[in-house]
């Protein structure tokens, strides 16, 4: 909470840069470290001798070169469920631009480059991991509903908090092939009646969900604006009101904020698929933080 400006502060918080100054941080302690390890003998290394030597190459080759803008996308995107060849290759761009613009050859490097940001992909997802343990509780037990679900042969459905109901459509497309005498044209069968997507849809119900979260809470604040008379647009997560009616539109998408997720969210999802599913077996809720939901309303970088 307190690195996504949950909460009071007197300067706004950098979710980006807390990951980026930890990962900083392990990379440089790696790359100090003086290993005891003889390289004339690689046949001869024992599995973690190797992984030792790897590790300490990487972070060499690293060391100073990691910014905000190479742990950004990575850190964006893991709400989304990016995989660690998905981070590998975020990061593995920003590093492979920055050796450039030092002169390196980066053709010849390239095995070096791809060990290497495959060593700063881990590192950058065990930080987010520890530093968002909560976060990621969450995203697992989702995912894992989501693939019992979809082990049914079953699309994930669910009703938002403000009552409506989502589908995902994620279902193996059926491509048809007509070869004419000028041309080959491929046609995609998209029906409803297509075998479900299994990886798709457990990969994607996660972000689907916090998105469902975030629609709900700008559709309460139109409300709330619509019931005192003002003007109010939003386009995802920019809300928008005249000058004069600033202050009090902070302070409805601040109590739509706390009244949505005071409530028992998870309690409910859960409860409506095991009256959709009783033969199931849903894991156990995560545990709640202790996080006051209430110093939202006194947080001024929650929406800026």
């Amino acid at each position: 909470g307190k690195a996504v400006n949950l909460c009071k502060y007197d300067k706004p918080q950098d979710v980006y840069s807390g990951v980026m100054e930890e990962v900083i941080r392990r990379v440089a302690k790696e790359a100090d470290k003086l290993l005891d390890i003889d390289e004339s003998k690689p046949d001869e290394l024992t599995k973690a001798e190797r992984e030792a030597l790897a590790n300490n190459r990487a972070a060499r080759l690293t060391n100073g070169l990691i910014d905000r803008g190479v742990v950004k996308r990575t850190v964006m995107t893991s709400v989304y469920g990016v995989t660690y060849i998905g981070a590998k290759k975020q990061i593995q761009e920003k590093i492979e631009e920055k050796l450039e613009a030092k002169g390196y050859d980066i053709d010849e490097m390239e095995s070096e480059i791809y060990a290497a940001c495959g060593y700063l992909a881990r590192v950058t997802m065990d930080v987010m991991g520890e530093l968002f343990t909560g976060a990621r509780q969450t995203m697992n037990w989702l995912a894992t509903c989501a693939r019992l679900i979809s082990s049914q042969g079953q699309p994930v459905a669910w009703i938002s908090p403000i009552g409506i109901p989502a589908v995902q459509p994620y279902r193996k497309k059926q491509p048809y092939t007509i070869v004419t005498l000028l041309q080959t044209v491929v046609l995609i069968n998209n029906n409803a009646n297509l075998p479900i997507h299994k990886q798709r849809q457990v990969s994607a119900f996660p972000p689907n969900y916090v998105h469902s979260l975030d629609s709900s809470h700008m559709l309460l604040t139109a409300l709330e604006m619509d019931r005192r008379g003002l003007t109010f647009s939003a386009v995802h997560d920019s809300f928008w009101t005249h000058a004069c009616d600033i202050d009090e539109m902070n302070d409805v998408l601040r109590d739509c904020f706390v009244d949505l997720y005071s409530g028992p969210l998870l309690e409910e999802l859960k409860q409506t698929w095991e009256l959709q599913y009783p033969s199931l077996e849903f894991p156990d809720l995560p545990d709640r933080g202790n996080l006051d939901l209430n110093e939202v309303k006194e947080a001024p970088y929650f929406f800026q």
